[in-house]
């Protein structure tokens, strides 16, 4: 380009030459008489611009030429320019396309000389194990055909070492290394020598008065690395946690009334040997404050502060507790709710006297325009039809925003049990008045057919084929069918339920079913072959009714040496029933309920046909609150039932009622209950026609990480089975029927486990009152079933 860098030279020093021979050309023409007239002289004009006049690009495979050229600013007819060339050079540099960029200029044509990034093929990790190759491949931006930096390898190779550095790998190194494949394509392979895990071999902390180490180490999550943690992520190093910790800290001293608490410092010290760390928390704890004055200021004419102080759980004197704080705001943003105020906002004001040492809080809430739904929009149900989530939903399309009506929405769309997680967000309207709702759901399996064994207390071996959806063609049909066999019985069965028969709220189904079960405890073989439909419909918001009819057929077939109770009761019957019930149901969560009761009682009138009459009454109530802190589960339920014949019928054996196992814990399948003891062994059960049963039941929290879905809480069991129509109250050698109504009472430990082969429920049940023919069983196992 030497003659380029002469020719500009020559044009930048041309024009300074030519003033200087004019300025000569006049001196001398000054001093000489002027030539003679003749032609005009010949005027030599200055080199002509450098055009760029073609553009070539050259080294491109996957990239089209005329890509390249896109990317520059320089075409064809423009003016060279050292300056422009230098830009497109750092330009196509920037793509992230190209491993090396050259440019030559001819004086005509401008030649773009590129080496392509080659494309990743595809992407391995070699020597991991601590950290999964799925969390690896989220955390890295790199993926398969898209092109390869060396730039964006070593980013990718910091995000992995970073990964380990939260497991507790500090030691880990990463060394990235690429295979060579044709078609300028590479593997990329990261190769991780993880090396030991760096734990967590203390955790002190300095200035902390109040509480001591061991009441702050159970509030933060890192914990001390021990043998036997090895179920446990948190005992190694975390600057992640540690960060989560001091917030914890924090969370934990406010509310206890320590509102000037601060975190001075969290420090992590390596020891020597690289395999653990010192961690290290300085605590300013400040001074205990309680509340002053508590005060409620509304703008909302709908809601005078009169009528919102009771919702509102804070009285002055108590001790200041931020939690509460929030939980007045979020009481008060409902109670706004309630009234259409749907951006209704509480705005919390406090006033710390330090003399005094309390806090005085002003909640004041500002009034909003009523707002108005304009949208309810669905998404992510990929196969559930739109109609079955809006049937569920307490509002329609420009009715006033209600928060309560919305919250009772979503647990309703939960219940269906279609769904693995349910949110509702508002966002603004086209009007201010108006507002949008999303609800996004994130669907889960509905349908299993499956082909298995099992083990329960009660069934023994089972064996089971069925096939099971919830959710059919994506309508909310239930359709059931099912074959199960185990050691002592056969059951066929086949449920179809429509939950909006003719598009109204109303439930229709049908139920066709046969069970053949050699009862040990009682001491005959019953086979039962029966069918139904059924009819449901709400009568409220918590309320429905349930219609039923169903026809069957029982025969009694009496082992040897069985009670005569049993023998009596042997042959065939037919009954016809006809029932209704009337369920009454608040719980905060149809699956983990946490607040609220259900109540519900149910009647079967048989005698409209069949050979049986009888008149079944049954009831039950549940309650669930928070206990203690919030922190548990509190639960009392309690059920009863009675059953008598009319037209001088008595009751046969196989429709009185039979407890235990999982209906009474702590005692044998029918293990409760009147019995004839006269029957050797466990045998001898003859059922009641009475039963009372009332269970108080305390949830744990979770000793494990959430995700192992295990489940304990302690319960206590008590009450009575038994009342017969009529027994020989004088023993025979034959026979000799106990029947007294004793109270029965057990307390344990119930232990839940969401396995991946279905819900495992182990109870651990001890008598402490009972009768001496009662039979007990300390552990109960069952499949099927959580706390």
């Amino acid at each position: 380009m030497s003659h380029i860098t002469l020719s500009a030279r020559f044009a930048r020093v041309a024009p300074a030459l030519i003033a200087a021979a004019a300025v000569a050309g006049s001196a001398t023409a000054a001093r000489a008489p002027a030539p003679p007239p003749g032609p005009p002289p010949e005027v030599v004009a200055p080199p002509s611009t450098q055009l760029v006049q073609h553009i070539a690009v050259r080294g491109t495979q996957r990239i089209e030429p005329q890509t390249v050229v896109s990317y520059i600013s320089i075409r064809e007819g423009d003016v060279y320019n050292p300056q422009t060339v230098d830009l497109a050079l750092k330009t196509l540099y920037q793509t992230g396309l190209f491993a090396d960029v050259k440019m030559h200029f001819d004086g005509t044509t401008l030649t773009i000389a590129v080496v392509e990034n080659p494309i990743i093929n595809q992407i391995d990790f070699e020597g991991e194990s601590k950290v999964s190759q799925k969390d690896l491949e989220k955390e890295i931006q790199l993926k398969p055909r898209t092109v390869f930096t060396r730039a964006k390898v070593q980013a990718d190779v910091q995000r992995i070492i970073e990964l380990y550095r939260r497991n507790g790998k500090f030691a880990a190194s990463v060394d990235p290394q690429i295979i060579q494949r044709p078609q300028n394509r590479v593997d990329l392979i990261f190769s991780i020598v993880e090396g030991p895990s760096t734990g967590v071999a203390r955790i002190n902390f300095i200035g902390n008065k109040v509480f001591d180490d061991a009441t702050l180490k159970s509030q933060i999550a890192t914990e001390e690395s021990d043998w036997y943690k090895f179920l446990s992520s948190n005992d190694n190093y975390d600057p992640d946690r540690l960060t989560f910790d001091r917030e914890m800290l924090r969370r934990y001293y406010v509310s206890h009334g320590y509102a000037d608490f601060r975190v001075v410092s969290a420090v992590a010290e390596l020891t020597a040997d690289r395999r653990s760390f010192y961690i290290t928390f300085t605590l300013d704890e400040g001074a205990k404050y309680k509340f002053g004055k508590v005060e409620i200021e509304s703008s909302i004419r709908e809601l005078p502060a009169a009528t919102l102080r009771p919702s509102i759980k804070i009285q002055s004197g108590d001790i200041y507790n931020a939690e509460l704080v929030q939980k007045a705001i979020d009481s008060l943003t409902n109670a706004a709710g309630t009234k259409g105020y749907a951006f209704a906002e509480v705005h919390p004001r406090i006033a710390r006297n330090r003399d005094s040492k309390t806090i005085d809080l002003i909640l004041k809430i500002d009034q909003g325009p009523r707002v108005y739904i304009e949208k309810i929009n669905i998404v992510g149900n990929q196969r559930t039809l739109d109609k079955v989530i809006r049937r569920e939903f307490r509002l329609v399309e420009g009715d006033a925003f209600n928060r309560v009506l919305v919250d009772r929405s979503r647990t309703r769309i939960r219940g269906l049990g279609f769904f693995k997680d349910v949110t509702i967000k508002q966002s603004p309207g086209s009007q201010p008045d108006r507002t949008d709702l999303t609800v996004t759901v994130t669907e889960q399996s509905t349908g299993s057919l499956s082909l298995g064994a099992g083990y329960s207390s009660t069934s023994s071996f089972v064996g089971e084929f069925s096939y099971t959806e919830q959710n059919l063609f994506g309508r909310g049909q239930y359709l059931r069918a099912s074959i199960q066999l185990s050691s002592i019985s056969k059951q066929f069965q086949f449920s179809f339920t429509e939950p909006y028969f003719l598009d109204r709220p109303l439930a229709a189904g049908i139920d066709l079913y046969k069970i053949v079960t050699n009862y040990q405890q009682a001491d005959y073989q019953g086979d039962t072959t029966a069918g139904g439909v059924r009819f449901g419909f709400p009568t409220s918001e918590f309320g429905s009714v349930g219609l039923r009819y169903t026809y069957k057929i029982d025969k009694i077939t009496p082992f040897s040496g069985a009670p005569l109770e049993v023998q009596l009761a042997a042959g065939e019957t037919k009954t016809s029933v006809v029932g209704y019930s009337f369920v009454y149901n608040t719980l905060d969560d149809p699956i983990k309920p946490t607040n609220g009761l259900i109540m519900s009682i149910s009647q079967e009138f048989a005698g409209l046909g069949g050979s049986l009459k009888y008149i079944r009454n049954q009831a039950s109530f549940g309650l669930y609150r928070p206990v203690l802190w919030d922190q548990f589960v509190g639960s009392f339920n309690v059920q009863a039932g009675y059953i008598t014949g009319y037209d001088g019928q008595q009751i046969p054996i196989q429709e009185r009622f039979f407890k235990g196992g999982d209906s009474f814990r702590g005692f044998a399948q029918a293990g409760v209950g009147p019995r004839d003891i006269v029957v050797s062994g466990n045998n001898g059960a003859v059922g009641g026609n009475v039963f009372v049963i009332g269970s108080g039941q305390l949830k744990l929290p979770s000793f494990l990480p959430e995700s192992y879905g295990v489940e304990t809480a302690l319960f206590t069991d008590v009450g009575t089975v038994g009342h017969l129509d009529s027994i020989v109250r004088t023993c025979t050698l034959t026979s000799c029927i106990k029947d007294n109504l004793a109270l029965r009472g057990s307390a344990g430990l119930a232990v839940a486990w969401k396995s991946p082969f279905g819900p495992i429920t182990i109870d651990f049940g001890i008598p402490f009152i009972k009768t001496s023919y009662d039979r007990t069983q300390l552990i109960y196992f069952s499949a099927g079933t959580g706390l």
